[in-house]
């Protein structure tokens, strides 16, 4: 397993489907799988995909996940942490625009876990990038730490544009029952006073704002303060349709 971490916030994984399953390590991670060999089923839950070379997977936290190789498979996989995602607007952050992309990818519920690209051009783009990161994970040096990031970028963003043709999905249908009593008392929250903040929000959970914050993107694919922000603006039509009346 060749292993890179880019400043305490991207991990670049490349290794054996096996490796990755095994490993414990970034199962709280949401993460972009790519095969670069091998071909088997992967099973994920209740579904299951078959795959090729040049697939490529969307991992979530809470979701396990089981490679049936029919022969070698390797991955690069690419993990982001989620409060990195839920501070993806935070301007000190870095790679700002390369978790605005994941944050988009994951934000419906009802995103697709597995898809092969339309695009051709795409297609080949991501398999020269994917030979360009293992080669420069097998062998650092100068100038890898920004090679690297620039290729994560145009990785994400590519999966992005293939992936976002999907069409997106009602999400209260799929949250969970923890997900749904926990939005609906932030919900009951705000209706009693709309300027409460986030840490106020969580203190009156019992949680912290991390764990608060984790809980909700892993349960909606959505940040807190995206949800917090929605529910807002209900709340501001909802008063100025009171006052028309």
């Amino acid at each position: 397993m060749k292993e890179f971490n880019i400043d305490q916030t991207l991990n670049l994984v490349s290794c054996e489907a096996r490796e990755l399953e095994q490993s414990s390590r970034y199962g709280g991670l949401f993460g972009i799988a790519f095969v670069t060999e091998g071909e088997g089923v992967l099973s994920c839950d209740d579904d299951s995909w078959h795959y090729e070379e040049q697939a490529i997977f969307l991992l979530s936290p809470g979701h396990s996940f089981q490679f049936k190789s029919f022969y070698r498979t390797n991955l690069l996989t690419i993990f982001f942490d989620p409060f990195r995602i839920a501070g993806a607007a935070d301007p000190f952050n870095g790679f700002t625009g390369i978790f605005r992309a994941v944050r988009d990818l994951f934000s419906a519920p009802g995103f697709p876990r597995h898809k092969e690209f339309k695009s051709e051009t795409d297609r080949l783009a991501v398999t020269q990038l994917l030979r360009l990161v293992e080669a420069e994970l097998g062998h650092l040096q100068d100038g890898s730490r920004e090679l690297l990031v620039s290729s994560v970028a145009l990785l994400v963003n590519l999966v992005k544009r293939n992936f976002s043709e999907v069409q997106r999905i009602d999400p209260a249908a799929y949250y969970s029952e923890e997900t749904d009593r926990v939005l609906n008392d932030v919900r009951k929250m705000l209706r009693k006073n709309e300027h409460m903040t986030i840490q106020e929000i969580a203190s009156a959970l019992n949680t912290s704002q991390y764990n608060l914050n984790k809980m909700v993107i892993k349960g909606t694919g959505e940040t807190l303060k995206t949800i917090i922000s929605r529910y807002r603006s209900e709340l501001s039509k909802a008063r100025q349709l009171d006052l028309q009346i």
